[in-house]
Parts: C-alpha cells; sequence; structure tokens
C-alpha cells in the first residue's frame, strides 16, 4: 500500500514539475514577432451624395399635404431635427400632451413614416425615407 501511494506522489510531482516547466518556457522563451493585423476599412460618401439623405421638408412636401394639422407640426419637428427626436423631446416643443403624441406617432408608423425604437425610457422616432 506504501509503495503505491510513494508511485502516485512521484507521478504528481513529476507532471506538476512538466506543467510548471512548460509554462516557463512559453513565458521566457516563447516570441510572437507579428503584431496583431487588424483590418479598418473606411468607408466615404461623395458631400452631394450625403445631403441628399439629409431629410427636407421639400422631400415631404407632397406627404404633408395630406396630413391633419398636429401631424404635420410633429413630422415637421422629426425633419427639422435632421430626421430624428426623443419622443420626450417632441412632447417638450410641441403644445400637445404625452398621450396625444403617441397617437399622432402611432397615426404616423401606420402610415410608414416614421419608425420608433426604445431608448431608455423613452423613445427615439426616426424618419423613414418616402
Amino acid at each position: 500500500m506504501w509503495g503505491t501511494l510513494n508511485f502516485q506522489t512521484n507521478v504528481g510531482l513529476a507532471v506538476m514539475a512538466l506543467v510548471i516547466a512548460a509554462g516557463l518556457y512559453l513565458v521566457f522563451f516563447a516570441r510572437d514577432d507579428k503584431p496583431p493585423s487588424v483590418i479598418v476599412k473606411t468607408i466615404k460618401q461623395p458631400a452631394a451624395q450625403a445631403a441628399a439623405k439629409k431629410p427636407s421638408r421639400e422631400n415631404y412636401a407632397a406627404v404633408m399635404r395630406e396630413l391633419d394639422d398636429e401631424q404635420k407640426t410633429v413630422l415637421g419637428l422629426i425633419i427639422d431635427g435632421g430626421g430624428s427626436a426623443l419622443q420626450s423631446e417632441l412632447v417638450d416643443k410641441t403644445s400637445l400632451g404625452k398621450v396625444k403624441v403617441t397617437r399622432v406617432l402611432d397615426s404616423l408608423e401606420v402610415k410608414g413614416l416614421i419608425e420608433r425604437r426604445r431608448r431608455g425610457m423613452t423613445n427615439v422616432v426616426v424618419l423613414k425615407p418616402v
């Protein structure tokens, strides 16, 4: 019995010595001369193309004719905000209440003009292209 215990102890110590030796070799002698390769690709748009994507009231003139006054007000604020606005900002900038702004945004979303995305405790209202 004692012979088996000594054998197992010696095998365990030998395995530990090999692991320690391999670790020391990797720490001190292994080299990684190649720097990590990172590929960064930037895409630049021409200024005319970027300006064409910015929403303006002229682009939405035909759509605005079909809307009522409250919808025109809210859609105009979104357009003036560069195509996006926080729903809480729309409530602050208009004389409408939270519920009325929500209903107006619901109707604009049904018509396919906007999309709401949840951000924390409020929504970001994003204009869809026409």
